[in-house]
């Protein structure tokens, strides 16, 4: 008995990776700008109680939370990677919905 590839058949394979080609950087996490105290004595900005800003992405890691501090400059960037994550996490369901509905016509026929 042969067995079918599904997504490989129909080109559904093709028009996924050819979307998920165009998703680089790809990033899965937040982003979250935090304020917190420094360390220096009389500082105005900690005195006023506005503290210092600071972006942390937050991921999860071998099933711990992580957070790491990112640099102004490379906020954009990662931005752009965590929304391109999150539309390849959308592509990859789409393409698991198709695979059973291709299997539920496979086994109605």
């Amino acid at each position: 008995m042969k067995t079918k590839t599904h997504q490989a058949d129909d080109g559904s394979r093709d028009a996924f990776l050819a979307k998920a080609a165009g998703l680089w950087p790809v990033a899965k996490g937040s982003l979250t700008l935090t304020r917190s105290p420094c360390t220096r004595k009389n500082c105005k900005e900690c005195a006023s109680g506005r503290k210092h800003p600071k972006l942390i992405f937050t991921f999860r890691e071998g099933g711990r939370l992580r957070g790491l501090y990112v640099r102004p400059a490379q906020e954009k960037l990662l931005r752009l990677a965590i929304a391109n994550g999150r539309e390849l996490e959308r592509l990859t369901a789409a393409a698991g919905r198709e695979l059973v509905l291709a299997l539920r016509k496979e086994a109605e026929a």
